[in-house]
């Protein structure tokens, strides 16, 4: 049967139906006027509404806090005020601010959310605890006495610190005092350290109910599997066991990032059955949560969300691609017989491929010099290459456009494509570079290079052949023997014998490395490729060399592709 196109204007509001979409307060405003606004806060997962209130902003959304359930107000806490494994008393400050600007009643209401370890760990950074003794006299300290008068609590913190401290125990012992007694014994007796571990644990068991798993478990998704999927039953039966509610509001961010004519957004628009809605949106969640563990991306921190949501659309798409061999019209029911994990998985071992035998074209040793570190290859090829041997490669766009100059995901099968024509290239540059050289191979020693205007990790092709040509102009063998500044400018005024222009320079450059083709014979695929690294090179020589040559003296520091002996004192 044919698949009816998705309507242009159509959009894929399903996938966000069940998230709070506000990033305003005028939205929010809207947004209460309904009637089941209160009902709608209370049944959100806490991931979609602490993004609200986030995108809101804390200060402008005190109506979602006194709304939001215990679970939903804990939840916070868990997303926003961790950095791995250290607390961040900052974030929590922010967030015990807010709540006793909604009142003290609210305030105390929010301490019984949150896990008592973390209120005792904020406490013990800003009190210290005296037992007052009923037949001795109460030190001579400021003290906020508790209601038996057993305890004084003396304020040691500073600023904001100080004052929210206050504030929050005076509410807490007028509104709960068996939940202060409990602090005063947690802070009394429990260390720091054990504080602040027992908390981190029962968040990460908390946090990955939802996806948010240990930072290493979550690496299992950039894991090479070739093409094993998991099936869709499988996937069904899964959720059907697992009463969890995950959030739908990433997937709602990512989606919005998707464009007419990619492959998961065709995918997606096929899907109109509400469990296969919600199934689809758990899976996207669940993954999204699981590439902000391997970020270490804080979820409140929503500019390094969108790169990494940005990630899981490219891998995805990728992923769809490879399994429909490019046939969009398959996309449909490939996501229907395969988890989001699973084609997120595929998308990666396509590029994890590139980085396998870009590494496999490095050891080669054809590429660089040995014992040193860094290639030959000019820009772009080395940012290239550098690129491919990632974790996670990305894509140089310098290869595709001069006038470019960043890294990005890869999110096609032309990306691939494109990548591996230039590794290729790469790989028959460092064959047969080494061939048109009369001399020793990549492994030859290093002495003659320890005096040199270039440190070994500097040195690049071109400077190289530039070398190797100039050396060849003075009869001696086309070899990247460095010289004296003397030799170079003995060397240029040969090639410029025949006239100064730089174009005629630039052609002597490239006619030096067309007899070396001749004298090797090269196939013409072979020609074809050094050919256009010796024009680059060449250019980028008669560029510096055109303004050198007619200077009476030259200071070594100024050559930046010939390689020239230094004096001793250098």
């Amino acid at each position: 049967m044919k698949l009816e196109e998705p309507m242009p204007h159509q959009q894929l509001s399903v996938f966000a139906s069940g998230s709070l979409r506000m990033s305003t307060r005028s939205d929010l405003e809207e947004f209460l006027e309904n009637s089941n606004s209160a009902d709608l806060v209370r049944k959100a997962t806490y991931q979609d509404l602490f993004l609200a209130i986030k995108t809101i902003g804390l200060g402008d959304s005190q109506e979602l806090l006194v709304l939001a359930t215990q679970e939903q107000r804990c939840g916070f806490i868990d997303l926003d005020c961790w950095r791995k494994d250290s607390f961040h008393m900052a974030s929590f400050l922010e967030w015990l601010a807010a709540y006793l600007q909604c009142g003290p009643e609210e305030a105390v209401r929010a301490a019984r959310a949150a896990d008592p370890q973390i209120l005792a760990l904020f406490l013990k950074e800003n009190v210290d605890v005296h037992f007052l003794e009923l037949d001795e006299d109460q030190p001579d300290l400021p003290l906020l006495l508790t209601p038996d008068q057993r305890f004084g609590i003396e304020i040691t913190g500073e600023a904001t610190g100080a004052t929210i401290t206050r504030l929050l125990l005076d509410a807490i012992f007028r509104f709960d005092p068996s939940l202060g007694y409990d602090l005063i014994d947690r802070i009394r007796w429990d260390q720091r350290i054990s504080l602040q571990e027992d908390a981190y644990q029962n968040k990460r068991r908390r946090l990955e109910e939802i996806g948010f798993v240990d930072y290493y478990e979550a690496l299992s998704i950039y894991q090479e599997i070739g093409e094993v999927v998991t099936s869709r039953v499988e996937t069904l039966e899964t959720e059907d066991k697992d009463a969890q509610r995950v959030s739908s509001t990433l997937p709602a961010l990512f989606v919005a990032s998707l464009a007419p004519g990619q492959y998961l957004w065709r995918a997606l628009h096929f899907i109109q059955d509400q469990r296969e809605v919600e199934v689809v949106s758990q899976q996207l969640a669940a993954l999204a949560n699981r590439i902000l563990s391997v970020h270490s991306v804080t979820p409140g921190d929503l500019e390094k969300i969108r790169p990494a949501l940005e990630e899981m659309r490219d891998m995805l798409n990728l992923g769809f691609e490879h399994l429909t061999h490019g046939q969009t019209s398959l996309a449909p029911e490939t996501m229907k017989q395969n988890n989001m994990q699973s084609i997120f998985r595929v998308g990666f071992n396509v590029i994890a491929d590139l980085r396998t035998q870009a590494d496999r074209v490095v050891s080669r040793g054809h590429l660089r010099l040995k014992g040193v570190e860094n290639t030959l290859l000019e820009s772009p090829y080395g940012e290239f290459l550098d690129g491919l041997r990632r974790h996670k490669p990305l894509f140089f766009e310098g290869v595709s456009s001069r006038q470019r100059s960043n890294y990005r995901n890869f999110s096609s099968l032309s990306d691939i494509k494109v990548a591996r024509q230039t590794l290729w290239e790469i790989e028959m540059l460092g064959q047969v570079f080494w061939g048109c050289l009369t001399g020793p191979r990549p492994e030859w020693p290093a002495k003659s290079l320890e005096q040199v205007n270039f440190s070994l990790d500097d040195l690049r092709f071109g400077m190289l052949f530039a070398t190797s040509v100039l050396n060849q102009a003075l009869g001696k063998p086309f070899w990247p023997e460095p010289m004296t500044v003397s030799e170079m400018g003995l060397g240029l005024k040969k090639l410029m014998k025949q006239g100064t222009d730089s174009r005629s320079m630039t052609e002597r450059f490239i006619g030096a490395g067309h007899r070396q083709f001749d004298r090797l014979g090269m196939k013409r695929v072979e020609q074809d490729i050094l050919e256009r690294f010796i024009e680059s090179w060449a250019l980028a020589a008669v560029e510096e060399l055109d303004l050198l040559h007619t200077q009476d003296s030259i200071n070594p520091q100024w050559v930046g592709v010939i390689l020239l002996k230094l004096p001793e004192s250098c």
